[in-house]
């Protein structure tokens, strides 16, 4: 495993439905009877192969057999060996270094004890097989210390017992030589194989977790977005009931002043009022409608600055006496500059004429090169004229600071000396390079 191999131990786990086996991406064997299977396979091949040369033997009828055991006896222990091979297989998911050592401890010990290594070529697949299913769990070098283990293990054994065999020294460093190509090419093989699908095993299952990690996070961004949507929604409704609900309250109260002296005026106030509970109707629906397709193009343009007119029109309208002084080109501020003017402006109004109903407001507009400043200041109520209750969310002066905040301006607000209200924001504007 190299530096840019993810770790293994980092691997997310799965849940799977009852009754299903519980697989990891990363273990060939993931499951007992996947590995049951594979050492039934084991078991059947080897013993083929290993009984097939003894049992030609006994078809041909040879008379010297000249082995350390009879036949039957032979044909049982070669059985039973290939049994205690296969079965090595069943601890090769937790402990694959045990599946190595134990295949060839058996291959080694049926070659001295018996004395038949050709017979016992066979083993040397299931040698290979056990060290491709332990080179794809472990890192690289620890499956080449296996491999270098096994192989000369296996070959310093058999040189020791060819010359305790009483072979002379050119036979059995040619014998020796001969099985060593034999066992190793495979194992060299499994090994190779094993640590080339280990890695790409481990690469899969890297991405894998990264593409689950990344379709978190964008859960997690696409939640936060609809969040911030809603709020801005939100705020949305508050200016604009604020306004009109506002300016409903302001004509009707006019009207219910004017009423008992001048009742035709009285009527066309409450004309007014009907119109402009049609406005706030159609401006709520606007913002409910945003609210229900989030993510959907908004219906109208955002207003800014360059709509500060109607505005200033639509308070007039409603009886209020303001008066608006601008100076600078509106049209070069940045949008989200003039945009978040025109909205702290909206609510400075509307304020006042919940707060000073009747009161005169003047407000000054100053695009500067670096700067916009916007100042509104209202005077007290007329005498007698009490506040307009019931429409105090709390959202007003603190929306106006989170709006200002976020392009690092400054907010300025408090009494006058003459009882009335003031409001002074300055929001720095950037320059070209």
């Amino acid at each position: 495993m190299t530096a840019s191999d993810p770790d293994p131990s980092t691997y997310i786990t799965h849940t799977t439905a009852p009754g299903e086996d519980v697989v990891d991406a990363d273990r060939i064997l993931g499951t007992r009877r996947s590995a049951l299977v594979l050492a039934l396979t084991v078991f059947v091949t080897t013993t083929i192969q290993v009984l097939a040369q003894p049992v030609a033997v006994l078809i041909e009828g040879q008379a010297d057999w000249n082995l350390v055991l009879p036949p039957p006896l032979m044909l049982s222990v070669l059985v039973l060996g290939c049994a205690l091979q296969a079965a090595t297989f069943l601890l090769s998911d937790r402990w694959p270094g045990a599946t190595v050592l134990i295949s060839t401890a058996v291959y080694i010990g049926l070659t001295v004890g018996l004395g038949v290594p050709t017979w016992l070529i066979g083993m040397y697949l299931v040698i290979a097989l056990a060290l491709f299913l332990l080179a794809t769990r472990k890192s690289l070098t620890i499956a080449i210390v296996y491999l270098v283990s096994v192989v000369v293990s296996t070959v310093g054994v058999l040189f020791v017992w060819t010359s305790a065999y009483g072979l002379t020294f050119n036979i059995a460093v040619g014998f020796v030589t001969a099985e060593a190509i034999r066992i190793a090419a495979p194992a060299i093989g499994g090994t190779a194989l094993g640590a080339w699908w280990g890695r790409q095993v481990r690469k899969v299952n890297f991405a894998r977790i990264q593409a689950e990690i990344a379709e978190r996070e964008h859960g997690k961004r696409v939640e936060e977005a609809e969040q911030r949507e809603r709020t801005r929604i939100a705020q949305e409704l508050h200016d604009v009931a604020g306004q009109h609900l506002a300016g409903l309250i302001t004509l009707a109260d006019a009207a219910l002043t004017i009423a008992p002296t001048r009742p035709e005026d009285a009527l066309r106030l409450v004309e007014e009022v009907r119109n402009e509970g049609r406005f706030a109707s159609a401006s709520l629906a606007g913002a409910l409608a945003d609210l229900r397709a989030v993510g959907t193009a908004p219906r109208e343009m955002t207003r800014d600055l360059r709509q500060a007119n109607e505005l200033f029109e639509y308070w007039h309208k409603r009886g209020m006496n303001i008066r608006l002084a601008t100076s600078g080109l509106m049209e070069e501020l940045p949008a989200v500059v003039s945009t978040t003017a025109y909205r702290c402006t909206q609510e400075a109004i509307t304020n006042a004429a919940k707060h000073a109903p009747g009161s005169e407001v003047d407000v000054e507009i100053n695009a500067r090169r670096n700067r916009l400043e916007v100042v509104i200041v209202n005077g007290p109520s007329p005498s007698g004229t009490p506040p307009i209750a019931g429409l105090d969310l709390g959202w007003g002066l603190s929306g106006i600071r989170e709006r200002i905040d976020l392009l690092r301006g400054t907010l300025v607000f408090g009494t006058t000396l003459e009882g009335g209200w003031m409001v002074r924001f300055v929001i720095p504007v950037a320059q070209p390079d």
